[in-house]
């Protein structure tokens, strides 16, 4: 099955966790790189006004693939919103897709996620699959809000993340 890995990071965690995951699927990784730098500022507005971040990346690439699976940060319960026209572009096309993420700032989840996902792609993910890092770093001492956001992913993290998410994705799609 031809895999495609779309990823956007903000602080680089969900990058490394999706060249690790794409190295173990032997699938093909692509970053989204916004056109324009994002900033909390950036962020605040799309969030208000709806925007879409111009980002580099070609729709019909997606043609190309037999599964997508989406890495990105959660923002607000919703998909990190540079990945908002990869999400529009699926709209419309049949390709298999799930959505995996590292979150930070969530400790119990996002449960409005796959609604978020589900609006702007006029379907249902197969997947939608969330790592916390307060549980992967649980045997550390007690780390607040700001050192969980400031954590930067270890090899060793990524390899418990890939080996969960492989789980995961196995499942959601049996011919992977």
């Amino acid at each position: 099955m031809k895999t495609l890995v779309l990823s956007y990071s903000y602080t680089s965690n969900n990058a490394r966790y999706a060249a690790a995951l794409s190295a173990a699927l032997g699938a093909t990784h692509v970053q989204v790189q916004p056109k324009h730098k994002v900033t909390y500022g950036s962020i605040t507005l799309d969030l208000i006004f709806s925007r879409k971040p111009e980002i580099s990346f070609v729709s019909a690439t997606l043609r190309e693939y037999d599964l997508v699976l989406l890495v990105a940060p959660v923002w607000i319960g919703q998909p990190a919103f540079p990945l908002r026209r990869c999400l529009d572009a699926l709209k419309g096309n049949a390709v298999p897709y799930g959505f995996l993420t590292i979150c930070g700032g969530s400790d119990e989840g996002n449960p409005t996620l796959p609604g978020s996902i589900l609006r702007r792609t006029g379907r249902a993910p197969a997947l939608v699959y969330q790592q916390h890092l307060c549980k992967l770093l649980a045997s550390s001492p007690a780390m607040t809000r700001q050192e969980v956001m400031d954590y930067r992913l270890t090899e060793r993290d990524c390899a418990t993340l890939v080996e969960n998410a492989l789980q995961a994705i196995t499942k959601a799609f049996p011919t992977i």
